[in-house]
């Protein structure tokens, strides 16, 4: 088995817990559930029309009625001038103005026709760009309200794509062809009151004729649907292996390892599969949907041969069998269009289904219903008691009774081998994740009744894996303090103290500089480059709490030394949460707090923990003897 499509077999294998909401398994569905579940979807899609742009979809509907109304009275009027044309032909003189009349009014409702067509034409497209602007709004209106582990589940991510794939252009299809269908409805109510008029037994023969053709549009549009869903996360792992392709991130090591043609070897062969699999099923459809057409065919011409008969026996005049000919064909043409767009609205709401499926996802970390206000400034300090946390998923927690008292203004580092639990902490105390044991508290106020947006503002945050956004530079300092954005002092203070002024300065557009190497005249920065712009966005927040995490993994050593130098007095008067791996960092702390396996085994000062000689001391001179001069 390839690796790619050995990875895609143990995705599929892996189990997660019940308790995240992307991951529950949907029951057993028949098709009849699935179909009046599709039907349940059109009201809400509706709505979600309506929200976007109701103006529009108001004037879509007015055109549609009146375009539909017209074929009827083209027949009618075709009738009349044959009828007069014959009638004139039995008489010694003509009379020209009853027909130039019934001509000038067929012409006037051609012309009306194509004005209509093209006001539809002009509206469906207004339609479609508003509506699909406005869904994807909504898509990512809830893609940023979801939680944290939501982002750190396969699941999930096979619900965005599906989502992602059917909101940007399926809802606008079901939206179409219901216009469409409602056109169609009243068009055919039009020419049944014709067809009636002669034997109500042709109807019966045009309904008869048409319904295999929705037969066939409802089983391949779930045929289609299942397909497709089936393949979301092979063609996920495609999209992976084209962007490893295509992408700076990996080009080196894709050119040093010459992984190129085994990796597109194995895009190839996913992307192969997927054709095969369609292949198959449209040549399936394909041989049906001629037998159709067979059966549509026969039940045309039986009719033409019934209404010849009528005419042939003088029963009709020959007006009314071009009337009831195009009657039938046109109707006969209406009723398979109306079967099979309510096919497509069938299998267009499967779709639109998984955008639903999407929206309906719920984030667990929601604010109380009459939030306090975050204690500004802090009295109390922030505490921790008996906190414990694991992971959707995981074994074994992550954390487990972790107890911790910090003062205001306090430095706190935390330090352990990776995996201790220090950055799920961290993660904790900014409420990306609720505690699942025990309680954090800030001036004795429980996290979860702050507003979410009054907690996150009053932490500041960078992480180790800290966003390197593609805009300005003004842009990657501001987002520290989004109100803030345009006051070029203050960012321009925060980039001094973070040192990160002269990196700056030496770019041609200074502050104004694109940053990375995805959009023309940018400028891409070295990793300890960039580690500065991420600490000066640091130092814009106004936050009470300072979260560094491992914030000079990219500095140099005389970097880092610098940054130190002035690190006390930048962050007087915040409490200081510091996780590194540097032991030279980490000894400014007011307090070390040393993790393993998820509690906290030792904790002081620098010097209380040496004086221990406990697992502090002992990483301390490991890492100190790295330094030393070996003989």
């Amino acid at each position: 088995m390839p690796r790619a499509i050995a990875v895609i077999s143990i995705m599929k294998k892996t189990s997660i817990p019940p308790t995240v909401s992307v991951a529950r398994k949907r029951p057993t569905e028949t098709n009849q559930t699935r179909f009046w579940q599709m039907v349940a979807n059109t009201p809400r899609l509706l709505k979600l029309v309506w929200e976007a742009t109701p103006g529009t979809l108001t004037l879509t509907l007015i055109v549609t009625l009146a375009l539909a109304l017209i074929p009827v009275g083209q027949l009618y009027v075709n009738k009349l001038i044959v009828d007069r044309v014959i009638g004139e032909l039995t008489q010694p003189g003509i009379e020209w103005t009853p027909l130039l009349w019934l001509v000038a009014a067929g012409l006037g409702l051609m012309l009306a026709q194509g004005g209509f067509t093209q006001a539809n034409n002009y509206l469906s497209q207004v339609l479609s760009d508003r509506f699909t602007l406005y869904a994807n709004r909504v898509l990512l209106q809830q893609a940023i309200q979801l939680d944290l582990a939501h982002y750190e589940l396969p699941d999930f991510y096979d619900t965005l794509s599906r989502a992602q794939q059917s909101g940007s252009s399926y809802p606008v299809r079901v939206l179409g062809t219901l216009t469409s269908l409602m056109g169609q409805v009243v068009t055919f109510t039009g020419l049944l009151t014709l067809l009636l008029s002669f034997n109500p037994m042709i109807v019966f023969l045009l309904l008869l004729s048409a319904l295999p053709a929705l037969w066939v549009g409802i089983r391949f549009s779930g045929v289609r649907f299942r397909l497709m869903r089936r393949q979301t996360q092979s063609g996920r792992m495609a999209e992976y292996l084209q962007k490893v392709l295509t992408t700076q991130e990996f080009v080196k090591e894709v050119r040093l390892f010459n992984l190129g043609g085994y990796l597109l070897g194995e895009w190839q062969e996913i992307r192969d599969r997927f054709n095969r699999e369609l292949a198959e099923m449209a040549s399936q459809q394909a041989w049906l949907r001629f037998g159709v057409g067979l059966v549509s065919s026969m039940g045309f011409y039986g009719a033409y041969a019934w209404v010849i008969i009528g005419t042939l026996r003088q029963h009709i005049t020959v007006g009314d069998l071009t009337m009831y000919t195009g009657a039938f064909q046109q109707s006969q043409g209406l009723i398979q269009g109306i079967l099979f767009n309510i096919a497509l609205v069938y299998e267009f709401n499967l779709y639109v289904s998984q955008y639903f499926e999407f929206l309906n996802l719920e984030p667990q970390v929601v604010n109380r219903p009459h939030p306090e206000p975050f204690p500004t400034p802090m009295r109390k300090g922030l505490e921790l008691r008996n906190v414990g946390f694991a992971y959707p998923g995981a074994p074994e927690p992550t954390l487990r009774d972790i107890n911790l008292t910090v003062a205001p203004g306090e430095s706190i580092a935390l330090v352990g081998l990776n995996g201790a639990g220090k950055t799920t902490l961290l993660k904790l105390l900014t409420r990306f994740y609720d505690v699942q044991q025990g309680e954090i508290t800030i001036d004795g106020i429980p996290l979860h009744e702050f507003e979410l947006s009054d907690l996150r503002r009053n932490v500041g945050v960078v992480f180790q894996d800290f966003s390197r956004y593609n805009l300005s530079v003004q842009d990657n300092i501001g987002f520290g303090d989004l109100p803030q954005r345009e006051n070029l002092d203050r960012i321009q203070e925060a980039a001094q103290n973070a040192g990160a002024s002269g990196v700056i300065d030496a770019l041609e557009f200074g502050y104004q500089t694109i940053l990375g190497k995805t959009f023309s005249e940018s400028a891409e920065l070295s990793g300890g480059q960039w580690q500065k712009i991420g600490l000066a966005r640091a130092f814009m927040t106004p936050a009470q709490i300072l979260i560094l995490d491992e914030p000079t993994a990219a500095l140099d050593a005389i970097a880092e030394f610098d940054l130190f130098e002035r690190f006390q007095q930048l962050t007087q008067g915040k409490m200081t949460f510091l996780v590194s791996h540097r032991f030279s960092t980490v000894r400014m702390a007011d307090r070390i707090v040393v993790l393993e396996h998820g509690t906290i085994i030792e904790m002081g000062s620098h010097n209380e923990l040496m004086r221990q000689g406990g697992t502090y001391a002992e990483m301390f001179r490991l890492q100190a003897s790295s330094y030393s001069d070996r003989n």
